[in-house]
């Protein structure tokens, strides 16, 4: 057997564990140390060979890449379905109501037609953020 160069000194469980090797080596008989050189042979042989062109890393590589790409091309493309099929809430303004706003009839922008009635919103705002007032029951 070749010895194989050692950069650094072996320790004791090491040296132990290379005579053990080297004395169960050396009681095998030939046959089965034929078989153990032929096999090494052949797989020596097989690393050698050159694989089929689609088996390669340096093809996959790539293909990998331009599918994760295209993948999150497409997650971006259609976004998150949570965010775009969620049930509207019931008081969230539908297109029909942002028609209505935007759509002038001759007077001028919508912002100016919201501005004409500015005591309106005043008054409904107030309404809408009082507090209820308790009723303290008939007049005496």
């Amino acid at each position: 057997m070749e010895e194989i160069p050692q950069e650094a000194p072996l320790s004791a469980f090491e040296v132990r564990s290379r005579e053990v090797l080297e004395r169960s080596v050396e009681s095998l008989d030939l046959r089965i140390l034929s078989r153990l050189n032929h096999a090494r042979h052949l797989a020596r042989d097989a690393a050698r060979r050159p694989r089929p062109w689609f088996l390669q890393v340096r093809v996959w590589t790539p293909a990998a890449g331009v599918a994760a790409a295209t993948m999150l091309g497409v997650a971006l493309w259609l976004g998150s379905p949570r965010a775009d099929h969620a049930p509207a809430p019931d008081n969230a303004p539908g297109l029909e109501d942002l028609d209505i706003v935007a759509s002038s009839d001759g007077s001028g922008d919508a912002m100016e037609m919201l501005q004409n009635d500015i005591d309106f919103y005043d008054f409904a705002d107030t309404a809408a953020n009082s507090m209820p007032v308790a009723n303290p029951g008939p007049a005496a």
